[in-house]
Order: C-alpha cells, then structure tokens, then sequence
C-alpha cells in the first residue's frame, strides 16, 4: 500500500500555512491543496515556489469564503460577497434546486486559473468540505482534471467509525454516506476518465481527531481490503488569535493534526507494516515511467 499523508486548508491562514510547511520539513507530509480563495493564499504560493518538493493540488472552494468571481456573477451560490455559510445551506439551496452547478462550474473554472496564473503546476484536485462531489459539479471537476493532465481528484471517502472513542462522532457517518451517495451520481463519469483511484481517511476524524492509534488501525483495515492508494486527510496548523477568531466554530485543533505528522514513531510504524509514503505527483511520475 502507498499512502499520501494530505493536508488540506494551505492558503487559508498564516498559521495553517506554518503549520503545513513545518509538517512537511519535518515530518511526513508531502502533499497538500491550496485554496486560491484564502487570505493567506499569497503566502501559500510563495512557499511553494521556495520548496519545489512540495507536491501541491487545488483546494476547490464553494462555502463560506469569498469567491473568485464577483459575486453578481454567481448569485446562486453567495449570500452577499461570500459563499453560503455552511455546507448544510449549499446542501439545502442544492436540493430546493436555487444553487445552480452551472454557476459553480464557472466559479471552479475561474479558481483552477488562478491557480495556473501562479506558474504552480497542480498534481491533484480536491474540494472544501467536498462540495465538488455534487452532482452538476463532480464531471466538470473530471474534465478539468483530464485537460489539465491531473491524475489524482478526491472521489471516494474510507472512514468509518471504529473505535469506541469515536461513538460521540457516529452521527457523523451519515454525513459521510450523504456525500459518498451523491458523489456516486457522477462517479461514472470519474471511472471513465483515466484517473488514478483512491480511497481517502480522514472524514471522520477531521479537524484533529484522529491519533496515532487510530491511523494504524484505519490503514490495517484498508490494508484488509488491498487498498493501493491511501490518502489521509489531515488539517495540520498553528493555533493563532486570528485563525481561531474567522474559524473557531470549525472547532478543529489544528495542533493535534500537526502532532500526528510530526510523531517520530509513525515512520517506523509504516515500514513495519510496509507501506509506503509518498505524494500525489511522485505517484503520476511514476506511472509515467516505461
């Protein structure tokens, strides 16, 4: 099994950007998405250029920051300048059929060319709270992953609850089964377009939740299923007055993620189960090979 330890969120705060950078230099991270639309976004770019090692992807962005369009462009998807607040207010907009994908589609579009415009070459797509698995959405995000020569777009969450600690998240799971649900309406279109599948970890434990333990059982139980690919998805940063002030209502603890990554004994834990760890665009070097 090859595992791609992932963070999400680079480009949103100073401090997760921080957090992000040091899980790389000095730990086992070696992939991560950056949201264009972040405040920190800048200072994301410019780290990247400065650590060419970094393998970095597009954080697809459609709730609650600022759009890259104006927003009388896309009047469907913001409630005044931002997106809608919350994936439960997209979620209930999408159903009542006044969130219109064609709005988002061109919202997307606009962000992978900001991305572009920053000379960083994406190896992999994924999505803020998954909202680029809605139907309307997800084959857009396909096409724009095969013309752009992207091999990696997150598609299918892994988790599920495990331990007796995680009985409190357990509700959690149905989020998990409405996501995975309507990401297999466009999931056809995904198994047809020559990407590369994988299994992502991390959904319920998001924000910080999930230890030591819990990863080695996650990965022994995917290693159960012969799983190839698996990506853990981890929100690494620091804890600063200004990140907790825009985000606090996530509450994530950002720090524990940052801990796991950093854990002198995971490296070891991997070999002895013989997993390797590596990231999304040394995967895509690899299949190039004769």
């Amino acid at each position: 099994m090859k595992v791609v330890f992932h963070a999400d969120d680079f480009g949103l705060t100073p401090a997760i950007n921080d957090g992000v950078l040091e899980a790389f230099e000095r730990g086992v991270l070696r992939s991560t998405s950056l949201m264009v639309t972040g405040e920190a976004a800048e200072q994301g770019i410019a780290a990247a250029r400065a650590a060419p090692d970094l393998d970095v992807g597009v954080h697809l962005t459609l709730v609650e920051e600022r759009p890259v369009l104006p927003p009388d462009r896309i009047p469907s998807l913001v409630a005044g300048d931002r997106f809608l607040p919350t994936h439960a207010a997209v979620g209930a907009r999408y159903l009542m059929g006044r969130w219109h994908p064609g709005e988002a589609r061109a919202e997307l579009a606009a962000q992978l060319e900001r991305f572009a415009s920053s000379g960083l070459t994406p190896s992999h797509l994924d999505g803020h709270q998954h909202l680029h698995l809605l139907p309307g959405v997800l084959p857009f995000v396909v096409a724009e992953a095969h013309r752009r020569g992207v091999r990696f777009v997150r598609t299918t969450l892994g988790d599920a609850a495990s331990r007796p600690a995680q009985a409190a998240r357990a509700l959690t799971l149905h989020a998990t089964n409405a996501v995975s649900w309507l990401a297999s309406l466009g999931v056809a279109a995904a198994e047809r377009s020559d990407l590369v599948p994988f299994r992502t970890l991390g959904f319920m434990h998001a924000g910080g939740g999930m230890a030591l333990p819990d990863l080695l059982d996650a990965l022994d139980r995917m290693g159960r299923r012969s799983t190839a690919v698996v990506e853990v998805m981890l929100h690494p940063g620091r804890r600063d007055a200004d990140t907790e002030r825009r985000y606090g209502h996530w509450r994530y603890r950002w720090e524990n993620d940052l801990a796991l990554l950093l854990d002198p004994r995971l490296p070891d834990a991997l070999a002895q189960r013989g997993i390797e760890w590596t990231s999304f665009r040394a995967l895509a070097t690899a299949e190039q090979r004769p």
